[in-house]
């Protein structure tokens, strides 16, 4: 049976190494009326812990809170800290909690995968995350995914992303940027080409496949022939690269991105480009001939 108790806030503290760093405060604000309103109905999960615990294990065994040596039972989250944050913020003094004793590899593990399994994690979070562990395991990258419970190449993905430059990863985190499309043009090693591809990117809403087709057309300027090739000559013969295959919003066929062209379509009028697609793909011929075409 779960040990559940009620705690006082002011003595719980988050983890310093707590993988979640942004926190949408609204979202606590709003999580916080809803706790106020209907009450908590998940406990959150705390562990003990306690200062100088070499001194107070004796004294951790009679529930004794405080000692004179200074040392004082405190708590950590382990799972539920936008739970905690939401009390903090609505002024709710005491929370409900699972109390569990565990070892720092244990409530590591349960924090990753609470954090881990939510669709909002920011990837910069879960990078400095996957950077500690890396840290903490010897950079054991096999370690590491067995942990967080992921495969090695999200490991090394995340790895990446802590490698990007700052704009990158402010980016990321606005959620401007997809996170594919930046770990395609973060292979772009030329900074002023990455820079400009990225900031279309975002201009653009850019896919996968773009970002690909660029990094392919980056690379293909160092092989023979290429501007950025050593030694070129007129010997050289220019290889084209590997064709990237892009959907047409028109007529839904994919074409070589090399004949592909963005278009800028202002929101408010999505709507009438959308009856003009629904029509021309109902009757492509008719349409075609109105406007001029064969």
């Amino acid at each position: 049976m779960e040990n559940i108790q009620e705690i006082f806030t002011d003595e719980i503290n988050i983890p310093k190494d707590n993988m979640r760093q942004h926190i949408d405060r609204d979202e606590i604000f709003e999580l916080g009326q809803d706790i106020k309103k209907n009450g908590l109905i998940s406990p959150i999960t705390v562990r003990p812990k306690i200062e100088h615990r070499e001194y107070c294990e004796y004294l951790l065994s009679l529930k004794v809170k405080n000692c004179n040596c200074g040392a004082s039972m405190r708590y950590e989250v382990v799972a539920g800290q936008r739970r905690y944050l939401a009390h903090q913020v609505m002024g709710i003094l005491k929370i409900k909690c699972v109390v569990r004793e565990l070892t720092d590899d244990e409530a590591l593990a349960i924090m990753t995968s609470e954090n881990l399994s939510r669709v909002d994690v920011n990837p910069i979070d879960e990078a400095n995350h996957v950077a500690r562990l890396m840290m903490s395991n010897n950079g054991d990258i096999k370690k590491v995914a067995h942990i967080v419970g992921r495969r090695e190449q999200w490991v090394k993905d995340r790895l990446a992303v802590g490698d990007m430059p700052d704009y990158m990863q402010e980016l990321l985190s606005k959620k401007e940027i997809k996170l594919g499309v930046a770990l395609r043009l973060a292979q772009i090693t030329d900074e002023s080409t990455r820079k400009m591809w990225t900031f279309q990117a975002v201009r653009d809403g850019a896919n996968v496949q773009l970002a690909e087709y660029w990094l392919a057309d980056f690379r293909r300027r160092f092989l023979p022939g290429g501007d950025l090739a050593d030694g070129g000559g007129e010997q050289n013969v220019l290889l084209p690269p590997e064709a990237v295959m892009l959907e047409c919003s028109i007529d839904g066929q994919k074409y070589d991105a090399r004949t592909v062209k963005a278009l800028f379509i202002y929101e408010g009028n999505l709507v009438y480009f959308n009856e003009f697609i629904k029509a021309f793909r109902d009757q492509p011929s008719e349409i075609a001939s109105s406007s001029g075409g064969a």
